[in-house]
């Protein structure tokens, strides 16, 4: 779960600027939003308000360029690394730092700095309720690492070595987690965590494992075949179009190199684009199988009617890909991060998923989310503590500030007062009668 992130010298965020998953004392709705991570309680869901260009979207990608730093181990392999607060000349030449908390069996704290295509600083420690212990922490060449990780005794000859195979370039989080899991394990789950737990979700995304998913997972099928029905856009179910790939009947040149691919690599999903929707491809006991979506309709006298996806709606085939997130949040314990949410999506549709999460009592996961929906505004749906604003201030950098640092009484209409402006995190337009239109 997520606990907490800092995002410092980086896009439109200048100086240290934290967003948190934590309860406030004031907000005593939904209980069923709390989960208990180690010695600390945290919320399961976050929606962030704010105007065009308030820096919501700047936040997810300050997450998400986190994560593909942990992903691909060297900056070097990273576009745009520096990216640092452009309206301040001396923040140009500032380390950017980000920092994320975390819970994956134990609480963790990730921090690093990082400036010009290099590592200044980077420290990973456990943190217990009254003190936090050190797995490692580097400041330049300088490197200090915890001789013990779970019972298990790290050579110093092993440590001494680290120093010189992880270059300045490199993280070492990356580097231990990926290459040495053994000899550091609980470095490891930390690695996995930001890896594979934490989803990040752009406006858009494809979803490229669904039809694989959804012929191999009886839950997911049943999840779906509830969900999608009440959501009433003519789609009855979603079904998967099954055929074997044969050499001799392909004339495709690139469906014949994904042929050979999963002939070499039984086991292991391909995915591919058929007339503009996700495919899957896959080597089942020596057999190359394609699997594509169908959306299931009925005509008036209840027979089934397959049709591709390609024929239903932007915001259908939307409503679709956020079935894996359904799923994955209420089973999965999985952490989705979304920027715009609503996209494509009718207000009453994405209210009733949102609403559906928020109700659910067997959530496990987190959704934390972007968007402009003000019905999503609902005290019905969320504590004032999980609706957060980005808001500009007068240097042009973003803030962020949870609803829950206003008095809202739990009858309040958060929704009105926040398009009248009561909470901030709205757009202030001129008067086009003074600009004589």
């Amino acid at each position: 779960m997520l606990l907490r992130f800092v995002v410092e010298n980086i896009a439109s965020f200048k100086d240290a600027t934290e967003f948190n998953m934590f309860p406030s004392s004031k907000s005593q709705s939904h209980n069923n939003h709390k989960i208990k991570c180690g010695h600390a309680t945290v919320l399961r869901m976050s929606a962030l308000y704010g105007a065009n260009g308030a820096g919501k979207s700047n936040l997810v990608n300050a997450l998400t360029l986190l994560q593909k730093m942990v992903e691909e181990e060297s900056l070097e392999k990273i576009e745009m690394i520096d990216v640092a607060f452009m309206l301040d000349n001396e923040y140009k030449e500032r380390p950017s730092g980000l920092a994320i908390e975390f819970f994956n069996k134990k609480v963790y704290y990730y921090h690093i700095e990082f400036f010009g295509g290099k590592i200044i600083t980077e420290e990973l420690y456990v943190s217990h309720k009254n003190s936090d212990a050190m797995l490692f922490s580097r400041s330049g060449s300088n490197l200090s690492i915890n001789a013990t990780f779970e019972g298990k005794k790290i050579n110093e000859q092993f440590k001494d070595a680290l120093s010189r195979l992880v270059r300045p370039d490199m993280l070492l989080l990356s580097f231990l987690g990926n290459h040495y899991s053994d000899e550091s394990p609980i470095i490891t789950d930390a690695y996995q965590w930001i890896t594979n737990k934490l989803q990040m979700v752009n406006p858009y995304s494809k979803f490229t494992k669904l039809p694989h998913l959804l012929d191999t997972d009886s839950k997911l099928r049943s999840l779906v075949g509830t969900v999608l029905p009440e959501l009433k856009t003519g789609i009855s179910n979603l079904g998967i179009r099954k055929s074997i790939l044969k050499e001799d009947h392909i004339k495709d040149d690139e469906l014949l190199k994904v042929l050979k691919r999963a002939k070499d690599n039984p086991n292991v999903l391909i995915t591919i684009p058929i007339n503009g929707e996700i495919a899957n491809v896959i080597n089942e006991n020596g057999k190359i199988v394609l699997k594509q979506l169908v959306a299931i309709h009925k005509n008036l006298n209840g027979t089934v009617v397959p049709f591709q996806l390609f024929n239903e709606s932007d915001g259908t085939r939307r409503l679709i890909e956020y079935m894996p997130l359904l799923y994955d949040v209420i089973y999965k314990g999985k952490i989705y991060v979304v920027d715009e949410i609503e996209r494509s999506l009718h207000p009453i549709m994405i209210k009733d998923i949102i609403s559906k999460i928020s109700e659910s009592e067997k959530a496990k996961g987190q959704l934390i989310f972007t968007t402009h929906e003000s019905c999503l505004l609902d005290q019905n749906i969320f504590r004032p503590d999980e609706i957060w604003f980005a808001q500009k201030d007068v240097e042009q950098a973003t803030q962020l500030y949870p609803l829950s640092d206003f008095n809202i009484h739990k009858t309040a209409n958060i929704e009105n007062g926040y398009l009248n402006g009561r909470y901030g995190g709205v757009p202030f337009l001129s008067n086009l009668k003074d600009l004589n239109w």
